[in-house]
């Protein structure tokens, strides 16, 4: 799992946290001051614990969410981040949409090995993939579908952390093949370093074409 999904991760779980201790807490301030308002009828005094610790308790688990909130949206700046729909990739590739991939493709590594947008319609040509109804590419964008999987990691590369995706797309034409596509949507070192690196096409066959440079593995 990336380290920007953990801090999702966290953030929610902490949100959860602070609600459940804000229900907690509205509970005890009103059971406070009710307390206190039939103390005052009674001519009695009452120290209010409940009421400071209601507040308390009100208070400092938002605090705590605003503090990892601010200190996730510091650390994610550090980071050139590649913003897209996951369910835009499938969706573009069965399509048959290159103006789009190209455009999320990542600038550094096409220009290092010297390829262009007519190179990768060149490399979707071969791959055949001719599910393209509205039914087979639900197959592709459906989370809970087998014939897809998206999964993010941290990779390294030259000390840097490098936030890295990667997606496969089963059964994507009748001879059972399987597209990997893989990259960096958060680089320390610029813009031009995030996007798709890498996609590859295996036939239920064994054969296999490339398209890219793979990025860093996962450590």
């Amino acid at each position: 799992m990336s380290i920007l999904l953990l801090n999702v991760v966290f953030i929610l779980i902490f949100v959860g946290i602070a609600i459940f201790l804000t229900l907690v807490a509205i509970v005890l301030i009103i059971v406070s001051l009710v307390r206190s308002a039939s103390a005052k009828k009674k001519d009695k005094k009452t120290r209010k614990v409940g009421l400071w610790i209601g507040i308390a308790m009100l208070v400092i688990p938002w605090i705590c969410v605003a503090v990892m909130f601010i200190a996730s949206k510091i650390y994610d700046s550090n980071y050139n981040m590649l913003t897209f729909d996951r369910e835009n990739v499938p969706r573009a590739i069965v399509e048959n949409d290159t103006d789009y991939l190209w455009s999320i493709m990542a600038e550094d590594v096409m220009e290092n090995n010297d390829l262009s947008k007519e190179d990768l319609e060149d490399f979707l040509d071969q791959c055949n993939i001719d599910h393209v109804s509205s039914s087979e590419l639900a197959r592709f964008t459906d989370l809970s579908s087998p014939d897809n999987h998206y999964r993010t990691y941290t990779g390294h590369f030259n000390g840097k952390s490098l936030l890295c995706f990667q997606y496969r797309m089963y059964n994507v034409n009748d001879d059972g093949g399987e597209l990997f596509i893989t990259g960096v949507y958060g680089d320390q070192r610029g813009d031009e370093f995030v996007g798709i690196y890498f996609f590859t096409y295996s036939s239920d066959s064994g054969e296999s074409i490339e398209f890219g440079e793979r990025p860093p593995k996962e450590k």
